[in-house]
């Protein structure tokens, strides 16, 4: 089982929202990078990028099976 960011990817491709725009807003490097490969990110990070897009969690992540086809490995 695990969390991914697939729908937070979404919802910044559809609005325009680049990685570079997050981290001026205070999210840093390496979280980005958690991002990108569905690797866990705090509570608080989590809620930052909510307060940052206006948005509620469930719009920025999904829960997964670790045996579910849907998931794409970002590499």
């Amino acid at each position: 089982m695990s969390l991914s960011f697939r729908l937070l990817r979404s919802y910044m491709e559809k609005n325009d929202i680049s990685y570079y725009f997050l981290a001026n807003q205070g999210i840093d490097a390496q979280t980005l990078q958690r991002i990108r490969h569905d690797k866990p990110i705090t509570t608080k990070t989590l809620e930052r990028l909510c307060r940052i897009l206006n948005c509620q969690p469930g719009q920025l992540i999904e829960y997964c099976d670790d045996n579910d086809e849907n998931i794409t490995d970002i590499k």
